[in-house]
């Protein structure tokens, strides 16, 4: 699946133990990632330094440590301090509006915790690693375009001057 042979850093970010087993569990699958894990997202954000590929986060984090960040709050500061992070969130929540609220704030994807939720959060995990693998070989190819233009105006160049110079020594 992972094409390049890079290691993605992952952090998951959940409340609930469970959570992280079963997540981690089917993330583990994927060889190349790097998983941390995080039970809030205060702790998660301050180790965004670290810079994650990818972050799988929960909606709701007060379980365990009460006035908790959200989910929603956690996705703004994540944006704010690393834009090129990818973040899939995680809700028990299936309410329509609340998948776009957090999609249209700038998250990748948005999975229920439903009876196969690990599953889908992998899925989505490889999509998204997909698509930085396809994103990496765009940005590769338009530098060899990039490179290639530059040395065919110099071969341009080259022939150029030497055609000026056949033509002066014809004149001479």
């Amino acid at each position: 699946m992972n094409n390049s042979g890079k290691a993605y850093k992952v952090f998951l970010v959940d409340d609930e133990p469970m959570v992280h087993k079963m997540v981690s569990g089917q993330l583990k699958l994927i060889e190349t990632l790097d998983i941390k894990s995080f039970y809030n997202g205060e702790d998660m954000i301050a180790s965004i330094n670290q810079r994650p590929d990818i972050i799988v986060l929960d909606f709701h984090m007060d379980t365990v440590k009460k006035n908790a960040m959200n989910g929603l709050q956690t996705l703004m500061k994540i944006l704010e301090l690393s834009p090129e992070t990818k973040v899939i969130m995680l809700s028990s929540q299936d309410a329509i509006g609340t998948a776009v609220s957090v999609l249209k704030k700038g998250a990748v994807d948005y999975i229920v915790k439903d009876g196969v939720f690990g599953v889908k959060a992998k899925s989505a995990v490889e999509k998204v690693i997909q698509g930085l693998e396809l994103n990496a070989e765009i940005r590769e190819l338009t530098a060899r375009i990039k490179r290639d233009k530059l040395v065919m105006r110099g071969f341009l160049l080259i022939i150029l001057l030497l055609l000026i110079a056949i033509a002066a020594f014809i004149a001479s």
